[in-house]
């Protein structure tokens, strides 16, 4: 079925242009015109020859598009007429300064000349192009072009045009470059640079050095809790030498503990103490050992005293920062922030040098062991501490291992011990809590113990641990617990044997209350399984 025809779209309403001063133009005759020509008297039919054919209003907006010549219109604003043409010599657009489209001949407006009318509009055009602002349509955008229908070929300005295009074209080239070298120059503050601009930053650096640490004389220590400045500072210390490092060390060793507690300046200590030498490493311990507990207390201090205890390399360097943090080891241990430098300690030096920490913690063993941080400090003893002073700590340990066990933060010391696999603490600790196996299975904390001693420890312990459960007075009530269910489940898996037989009954005896109670039905889903995988 043929569409029908809109007619309205084939009737064309007045256009009216303006120049920047309001000046209007005449009304323009239409760009097309319908199936039948109808002309005025006073106009021939040669008026319309150069005219585009009629659009047909089926055709798609594409097509339609490409039968209206706009390239004229968007080149006039994009490039430049020569200045001083006259607008009547050639055909800059026929449905605008045309002399046979219908308007007045050698129309001029009177208040704005030709010349500054054109240089304004392309100028406007360029800016708006550039700035990516659009009003209606884009001046630069060419829907001949844009669409690959070009049933008009564009207007060929003259060489004094090609020139300006190449002027501008240089012009972005310029910008680009511009922006290229801030790139490279934001490139210079980064810290994962390649190998190769980092030889070349330091050939920079060490033109550059001598310069600014003369020139920066008294400023350091301000610069430093900077950002800006402290980046600065940063990037001269690339591969600086020791006058230079004296020079900022100067300014900056009365007030160490300030700079590494400083959110900037913790940053430029940590980067000096990696470049200096001994002797300057000397003087900054010296100025930190009577503040080191506030410092290593503070979340950016923290981070600058273990880069200083990283690259310590001599052991009275070392003996010394120990001597002044065994004071405070209690405090740092339970600190947020400051057991990560205890930690840092017992991981990477010797029982010998940590001595003086290791007995401060050892007085002070179950209140570290209760706490959030101190629990992964007391961890950290067990593991790597050797000689009399970890046997000292685990038998403060085990002693309360009861308590511990209960503890939101000390069971995991306990597991941490279970977890070692050294059967000799493995054995001490379940003589310790024997008797209280069915007690600590109904403990939230306490069964995460009685489980990890079940599947850690070896078969005989873990059938002592079995038999007790099943022999305690309220042995039925653990099938249907909250908690010690998780511990009868393991049960089932480790145990063997006679202690596997005597689960199976009491499991047996209380299958039925089991079954109306949701811990119970795990248990029964755990053992049918491993009825069935049995008889296969």
């Amino acid at each position: 079925m043929e569409h029908r025809r809109n007619t309205h779209m084939l009737q064309a309403p007045p256009y009216r242009h303006y120049l920047a001063n309001t000046v209007t133009f005449p009304p323009l005759t239409p760009p097309f015109l319908p199936d039948g020509v109808c002309l005025p008297e006073n106009m021939s039919f040669s008026n319309f020859t150069n005219l585009s054919p009629p659009i047909d209003a089926d055709q798609s907006l594409t097509n339609a598009f490409s039968l209206l010549n706009l390239s004229p219109a968007t080149c006039a604003l994009t490039h430049a007429p020569p200045l001083g043409a006259n607008p009547l010599s050639g055909q800059i657009g026929s449905s605008i300064f045309s002399g046979d489209g219908g308007g007045e001949e050698g129309f001029v407006p009177p208040v704005m000349g030709y010349d500054d009318f054109i240089r304004r509009r392309w100028c406007d055009g360029v800016e708006a192009h550039r700035r990516n602002y659009s009003l209606g349509f884009d001046h630069g955008f060419d829907f001949d072009r844009n669409f690959s229908l070009e049933s008009k070929k564009p207007i060929n300005f003259t060489q004094h045009f090609d020139d300006k295009k190449l002027k501008f074209k240089k012009l972005d080239d310029y910008e680009q470059i511009n922006y290229q070298c801030g790139v490279a120059l934001s490139k210079f503050y980064s810290q994962n640079q390649s190998q190769s601009e980092s030889q070349s930053q330091n050939q920079d650096y060490q033109i550059m050095s001598p310069w600014c640490f003369k020139k920066l004389r008294g400023r350091i220590y301000t610069m430093a809790k900077d950002q800006n400045g402290c980046r600065i500072l940063q990037a001269l210390f690339e591969s600086p030498t020791v006058e230079e490092v004296d020079i900022v060390l100067s300014e900056i060793v009365d007030f160490i503990s300030d700079l590494m507690k400083d959110q900037f300046g913790n940053y430029l200590v940590q980067k000096i103490v990696a470049v200096c030498n001994d002797d300057q490493k000397m003087q900054i311990i010296l100025s930190l050992i009577k503040d080191i507990i506030h410092v290593c207390m503070n979340p950016h201090g923290t981070r600058a005293v273990q880069k200083l205890l990283e690259n310590l390399q001599d052991p009275n360097q070392v003996k010394l920062v120990m001597k002044g943090l065994h004071h405070g080891a209690t405090t740092l241990a339970v600190d947020p922030n400051g057991h990560h430098v205890i930690q840092f300690c017992l991981v990477n030096f010797h029982t010998d040098i940590n001595m003086p920490i290791l007995t401060e913690l050892a007085n002070e063993c179950y209140k570290i062991a209760t706490d959030r941080s101190g629990c992964c400090v007391l961890q950290a003893c067990v593991e790597h501490a050797r000689g009399e002073v970890r046997t000292r700590i685990i038998a403060e340990i085990i002693a309360n291992s009861v308590h511990l066990a209960e503890d939101p933060f000390g069971n995991y010391v306990l597991q941490h011990m279970v977890g070692l696999n050294i059967p000799e603490l493995t054995v001490l600790l379940v003589r310790q809590l024997q008797g209280n196996f069915a007690a600590l299975s109904c403990n939230k904390y306490g069964s995460n113990v009685v489980e990890k001693c079940l599947n850690e420890s070896g078969e005989e312990i873990s059938t002592r641990i079995v038999l007790e459960l099943i022999r305690s007075p309220n042995s039925s009530l653990l099938l249907v617990d909250p908690y010690a269910n998780f511990v009868i489940q393991s049960a089932l898996k480790v145990s063997k044997g006679f202690a596997h037989n005597c689960l199976c009954g009491l499991i047996s005896k209380n299958m039925w209350s089991m079954q109306t109670n949701l811990y119970g039905k795990k248990i029964l889903g755990k053992f049918n399984k491993k009825k069935v995988a049995s008889f296969a």
